[in-house]
């Protein structure tokens, strides 16, 4: 696998990029999203990737759908993670790629090519990053730090001197520099399981977690989840124990 990674990625990250420095057609999916046509193109260009190199395995696209393989094995893409930046040439977005084996979110791949930001972790094991993962150290402290979509009303549940509460739509670079950041938690929006399957392997490796924002774990391709990501266990607590006392929640969250 590692002979594999290194090259994809960085083929995919070169290839994402030019889509973004050229000119592209913008429209309007059904669901109110929007897509370009380098979304397509990225998109083909990782299936091709992964059918040459594993000719066995299930592929789920985001915009192309379903490939069916003959074993237990699926590669989950999210070709452009924040389209709409995308499509106004801001450089928040990025690629995410997951592979899940049997039930379990083996590999986490995350790019994001305008910034050469990238993580990939692959059986709880980093095979290659822009960060240097061996520098983190998870210490407890007095004030939490939040990164939060700016369409959650959740503001208010944190009015809070041991919470600083920040409204980010940045979360490719969030959540993979989640250990060593300003940030200790990351609460996104997760409309479908390519949105935030990439993310979870990469956060466990640094001993944090991924749970709903009721602290509850998530079914793999759970659909329309308030998505909670913390560096550690004891963030996880501090933060589901603040939300918990608040009636209100799941409206906020909707």
């Amino acid at each position: 696998m590692d002979k594999f990674i290194i090259p994809f990625v960085d083929e995919i990250k070169n290839y994402a990029l030019d889509g973004y420095y050229k000119e592209f057609s913008i429209r309007t999916k059904p669901d109110g999203s929007v897509v370009t046509d380098i979304d397509v193109l990225v998109e083909k260009k990782i299936i091709k990737i992964l059918k040459k190199e594993f000719p066995d395995d299930s592929i789920l696209g985001e915009e192309t759908g379903l490939t069916k393989g003959v074993n237990d094995i699926t590669w989950v893409i999210d070709p452009i993670d924040g389209t709409r930046a995308f499509s106004q040439h801001k450089p928040e977005w990025g690629v995410l790629v997951s592979r899940i084996v049997k039930n379990d979110i083996s590999t986490g791949i995350v790019i994001c090519p305008v910034q050469d930001i990238y993580t990939v972790v692959h059986n709880n094991e980093l095979i290659t990053s822009s960060f240097d993962y061996e520098q983190i150290e998870i210490t407890n402290k007095q004030d939490n730090v939040i990164s939060c979509e700016s369409n959650l009303e959740l503001l208010d549940n944190f009015k809070n001197d041991n919470f600083l509460f920040r409204n980010r739509n940045q979360f490719c670079k969030d959540i993979i520099s989640i250990g060593f950041s300003t940030f200790d938690a990351v609460i996104t929006t997760a409309p479908f399981a390519h949105d935030r399957l990439a993310y979870e392997p990469i956060a466990k490796y640094i001993g944090g977690t991924v749970s709903a924002i009721d602290g509850k774990q998530i079914p793999i391709f759970e659909e329309d989840v308030v998505t909670l990501i913390c560096k550690s266990p004891e963030v996880k607590e501090v933060v589901i124990s603040k939300l918990k006392s608040y009636d209100n929640l799941q409206e906020a969250a909707s």
